[in-house]
């Protein structure tokens, strides 16, 4: 700043300078945060729970799956009525697989299955409890979609939580929340719950995971992709693979050159095509026709695929509770039954239901349980360890 020239009366100039250097500076700019509110504005679309008395479209920031902040976006649910002193407490919703392209996302085109998904978020919006529902990062926002990359989906959800509260203030929204996914949002879910405290930090207050047909074993998909498996596949199967290789090829371009040119076509159609119509596309087709090689020759894979698909195995703060269908083809029951035995071996708090139901079933069949799970988590019920494990046990005998 130049100096003061003073033309006028001493004292005069002494006020001005003194006013001048008392002056209010430009602070500088906090830098950008997880969860950080860019814009909201009111929703509306035919998939709306209807429970839902309002919905709000969000942008924030929250990390891509390089760890860069990047913007997402996600839509809030409210519940009918006046919030409650301390805000209604928060139902992180983590979604089922939609596919990979902007046009997948909840938020621009509904859920895959919107009626389906509506009943069951209708659950906990009469019961009072508001709902931000994430997209995932790069899907329907800038970037592109790390399908299966559980940590950032993960992070995705619980700066939507973040997000939401800026919106609306902590006195319509409180700090208390759980995490609730499906399928590919299961695994969201849990991961959200283990990154709970570091991410979510001290102003959000985690309470527990309510996660159904959960993929916990995704690693060993690597198995069957090689050019010997001429198995004919229904199109579900082909279209998660294929939505797979996509998200690996981007944190592992080596993977490319055991693709064969099949291989390469089927996932530039997955970077086009939502699930069901993705589903119907590769109805029929085998996982051997996309390889040349063993997806498990390429050097280091086994530990790029823990990397981007492992499910943490141990130190969660607050108690899950995993629920399959006996009849599941997609994401096998066995597996995520195995995962949460280790999870009780290892002295986790962990719940299971089982129900004679496929995959798509699960969400209708666990409605109750996964009310009554968040309705215990939230007003701070005791966990029974002991009878869940006694349960736990009798399913693993029932498996034998």
């Amino acid at each position: 700043m130049a100096p003061l020239r003073c033309s006028f009366r001493p004292l005069s100039c002494l006020i001005a300078t003194a006013l001048l250097a008392l002056s209010p500076r430009p602070l500088a700019a906090a830098p950008a945060a997880p969860g950080d509110l860019l814009s909201a504005a009111p929703y509306r679309a035919s998939w709306v729970p209807s429970k839902a008395a309002q919905a709000y479209k969000l942008h924030y920031r929250t990390p891509d799956h390089r760890g860069q902040l990047a913007e997402g976006t996600g839509l809030l649910y409210l519940p009918a009525g006046a919030a409650p002193a301390g805000g209604w407490p928060v139902v992180s919703w983590a979604h089922g697989t939609q596919g990979i392209a902007d046009r997948c996302a909840p938020s621009v085109s509904g859920p895959t299955h919107a009626e389906r998904d509506g009943r069951f978020l209708d659950v906990f919006l009469a019961q009072g409890y508001a709902v931000a529902a994430a997209d995932y990062q790069g899907l329907g926002s800038p970037g592109t979609h790390a399908y299966l990359h559980v940590r950032t989906a993960a992070r995705n959800a619980i700066d939507m939580v973040k997000a939401s509260r800026q919106y609306l203030g902590t006195a319509t929204l409180s700090p208390r929340w759980v995490s609730v996914g499906y399928s590919q949002g299961g695994a969201a879910a849990l991961t959200a719950g283990h990154l709970a405290a570091s991410h979510g930090g001290p102003s959000l207050q985690y309470r527990g995971s309510f996660t159904a047909g959960t993929p916990t074993a995704v690693e060993l998909t690597a198995l069957v992709m090689n050019p010997g498996n001429r198995t004919a596949n229904p199109g579900a199967p082909n279209a998660y693979h294929a939505y797979l290789l996509d998200g690996l090829l981007q944190v592992a371009p080596q993977i490319d050159r055991v693709l064969s040119d099949a291989g390469r076509a089927r996932v530039a159609v997955a970077r086009e095509q939502c699930l069901s119509e993705l589903t119907a596309t590769l109805d029929g087709a085998d996982t051997g026709s996309m390889f040349t090689a063993p997806l498990t020759s390429v050097p280091g894979i086994w530990a790029v695929l823990h990397d981007y698909l492992g499910v943490p195995r141990r130190g969660f703060s607050q108690p899950l509770m995993l629920a399959h269908g006996s009849e599941d083809r997609d994401v096998p029951y066995l597996t995520t039954l195995l995962y949460a035995a280790g999870l009780a071996v290892r002295g986790e708090p962990v719940a299971f239901r089982r129900y004679p139901v496929d995959h798509r079933g699960t969400l209708d069949a666990a409605a109750a349980d996964a009310l009554a799970f968040v309705r215990a988590r939230l007003e701070g019920d005791h966990f029974n360890d002991a009878a869940e494990i006694a349960g736990l046990e009798q399913r693993l005998d029932e498996a034998r």
